[in-house]
C-alpha cells in the first residue's frame, strides 16, 4: 500500500477550505483541486509499504501517545510551494501550534530511524493542500481567496493508506496513536 503519516483535519475546517478552493478555482486554471477527502497535514510519505512494514511504524512510534496530548491548530493564509512565483503546489499554511507540529515530527523521525527510516532532508512547513498544478505558475494575489481563521484540535497521528483511481486519491485510516500523555503540552482550549 502506499501510505504516509498525518493529522486529520476537522470536517468544518474541510468544508470551509472547499469553499475556498472553489472560489479560486473559478479564478485560476490548470490546478488539480485536491477533494475535501484529500485535506490533512501530511508528515512522512512513505510511498509502497507491506502490513509488516506499517506494523513496524506504529511500534517504533507507540511511545508518542504518551509523549504528546491533544493540541489546537489555526490554519493561515494562502501560500505555495516551492513559491508564489513559481506555484506547483497550492496550500493553505498553519498558524497555531506550528512548534507542536514540529516537535511531534522530530519525534516521528527519531521513533523512525530505529527501524531504518531516513530522516527527511527537508524541515517540515506544516500545511493542507488546495490544488496543484503540472506545470509552476505564479499564483497572484488577486486569484487568492483567505480563509477565515479557523482551528480544529490535533488528538492522533493517523498512518493513512492512498490508493490511486482515475478520479483521484483514495484513502484510508489504516490505524492511529492518539495523544494521551503529557510532555508540557497544553489541553486544547475550548
Amino acid at each position: 500500500m502506499r501510505a504516509f503519516l498525518a493529522f486529520e483535519v476537522q470536517a468544518s475546517v474541510k468544508r470551509h477550505l472547499q469553499d475556498v478552493a472553489k472560489g479560486m478555482a473559478a479564478r485560476i486554471t490548470g490546478v488539480k483541486w485536491v477533494s475535501e477527502e484529500g485535506q490533512h497535514v501530511t508528515l512522512k510519505f512513505f510511498g509502497e509499504i507491506g502490513e509488516d512494514m506499517a506494523a513496524s511504524i506504529k511500534a517504533s512510534l507507540a511511545r508518542l501517545e504518551q509523549r504528546h496530548r491533544p493540541f489546537d491548530v489555526t490554519i493561515g493564509g494562502v501560500d505555495a510551494f516551492p513559491s508564489k512565483r513559481r506555484a506547483r503546489v497550492i496550500v493553505v499554511t498553519l498558524e497555531k501550534g506550528v512548534d507542536k507540529i514540529k516537535t511531534i515530527f522530530n519525534d516521528i523521525e527519531d521513533g523512525l530511524s530505529t527501524i531504518g527510516v531516513e530522516r527527511e532532508k527537508r524541515e517540515l512547513a506544516p500545511h493542507i493542500t488546495l490544488g496543484r498544478r503540472r506545470t509552476p505558475a505564479p499564483l497572484l494575489e488577486r486569484e487568492i481567496i483567505a480563509p477565515e481563521p479557523m482551528g480544529f484540535t490535533v488528538d492522533k497521528l493517523v498512518l493513512f493508506s492512498s490508493t490511486l483511481t482515475p478520479q483521484g486519491a483514495v484513502y484510508a485510516p489504516v490505524w492511529g496513536i492518539p495523544f494521551t500523555g503529557g510532555m508540557g503540552q497544553e489541553s486544547p482550549g475550548k
